[in-house]
């Protein structure tokens, strides 16, 4: 079913994700998908131990390639159509699962549940999920709780997502890789985009294929300047790699702001900017739930 711009905004608002198909034509993703291959390759054996679940989480800050995908204008118009504005870039990650690998595990990635903002309609962060390869629940595609930005979920009071022993796959019994009731398989085609709230609880089914199952998820802001201020604050720092739980070694690691300059350019209007003498937002995974709507 094709939706129109009203339907993609509705959907996203109402289910907490949506699904633009045919942004990209392949071939626009060719170089993408080289430069992630050829990260992927290069991984240590320790890195994809320790992240058993997710496959693999590369940031993409360290590959000034992804300098035309973060700034496409195809994804932009995708902004449009959502009616975002003043979007910015924080981070992105090359997730990868290889062959034969488990369930991703039931978690949801906001970080802002200290501020009342978290509790409301707006939208202060999103995924955007861009698959190298037709995907589907053989090869691990997304799955979703839909509504679950918005509303109570038994999921919500496991806090074992986002833990070292959880990402190892530790317990593969654990509820956190099961299937659960009313979860919804998100397909897609190579070239379509996935665009989800980040309050939105999601994993995805293993990879019960013979071949690499390679996603790109890029995290945008939209409405900037109508973050609060200390969000906006911790937003900037994990731009800059300062204290995100999933990049241990991102403060000696590159930004895009050490990017060579033409991709460093291409790029620059969609840096989040940062207050000036304003306390970050204390980072905070875990929802209260009475604030949210049952």
């Amino acid at each position: 079913m094709v939706l129109n711009q009203n339907d993609h905004r509705q959907k996203l608002l109402e289910e907490g994700y949506c699904v633009f198909e045919s942004v990209f034509l392949p071939e626009e993703l060719s170089r993408i998908k080289e430069v992630s291959l050829k990260a992927l390759s290069e991984l240590p054996p320790a890195h994809r131990e320790r992240n058993k679940s997710q496959g693999s989480l590369i940031l993409i800050a360290d590959y000034p390639e992804f300098s035309d995908l973060i700034a496409h204008p195809a994804l932009f118009k995708v902004f449009h159509d959502l009616g975002f504005a003043d979007t910015r870039f924080s981070s992105g990650y090359i997730i990868s699962k290889p062959v034969q690998s488990p369930a991703l595990f039931w978690h949801q990635d906001w970080w802002g549940w200290g501020d009342p903002i978290s509790y409301t309609d707006q939208i202060a962060q999103v995924f955007v999920m861009i698959y190298l390869q037709d995907t589907a629940k053989n090869n691990g595609c997304l799955r979703v709780l839909p509504g679950s930005h918005r509303k109570i979920h038994g999921l919500h009071e496991n806090e074992k997502a986002h833990t070292e022993g959880v990402s190892r796959v530790e317990n593969p019994d654990d509820p956190l890789y099961q299937s659960v009731e009313g979860e919804k398989e998100v397909s897609v085609n190579f070239g379509d985009v996935v665009i989800g709230d980040a309050r939105l609880i999601h994993g995805a089914y293993p990879n019960q294929s013979d071949q690499e199952r390679t996603l790109i998820t890029l995290w945008y802001h939209p409405d900037y300047s109508q973050l609060p201020e200390p969000m906006q604050t911790r937003i900037h720092e994990i731009f800059v790699r300062k204290g995100v739980d999933t990049d241990p070694d991102g403060l000696e690691s590159m930004t895009l702001l050490q990017w060579p300059e033409k991709q460093r350019i291409s790029v620059e209007s969609f840096f989040p900017s940062c207050p000036e003498n304003v306390i970050a937002e204390p980072w905070n995974r875990k929802p209260i739930l009475e604030n949210i709507n049952t």
